[in-house]
């Protein structure tokens, strides 16, 4: 991956905590506080920085436009997915909080990382393998 990506790969990572956490406020009228805002926060931050990270190498990796395009389509169209899966998951882990704070801690952001960057993945993988079957259709005329 290229130097000038590192403050983008950033920005990504700064935009899931702030767009997840803001929904849930605006939407729900609820935000976490304590230890269950700090794990969000981070999950969310760490999901979003790994699928910049993904994007950018996979574009990195394109050699036309369309393949390109249609890579951050697919990110553009399922981050919102992998993002609201993310602040999901933690939900499923709250009983172990009860277990202790420091599992609780642990937990909950590699749910959410694993959850969201799944999502992701997935779609990047579907408009990537669309871009795929273009550039190949395009290729025979």
């Amino acid at each position: 991956m290229k130097k000038e990506n590192y403050p983008a790969l950033v920005l990504i990572g700064l935009a899931w905590p702030f767009f997840g956490l803001g929904y849930l406020s605006l939407e729900f009228h609820y935000l976490p506080d304590g230890l269950p805002l700090a794990t969000q926060a981070v999950g969310l931050f760490v999901a979003g920085f790994l699928s910049g990270l993904v994007l950018l190498s996979v574009m990195d990796n394109m050699k036309n436009k369309l393949s390109r395009a249609m890579i951050v389509i697919g990110y553009l169209l399922f981050a919102p997915l992998g993002l609201m899966a993310g602040l999901i998951a933690p939900g499923a882990y709250e009983p172990v909080e009860m277990a202790g704070s420091f599992t609780f801690a642990l937990i909950a952001p590699m749910m959410m990382m694993i959850i969201a960057l799944v999502s992701v993945g997935l779609g990047m993988g579907f408009t990537g393998g669309l871009a795929a079957v273009a550039h190949k259709l395009v290729a025979r005329r």
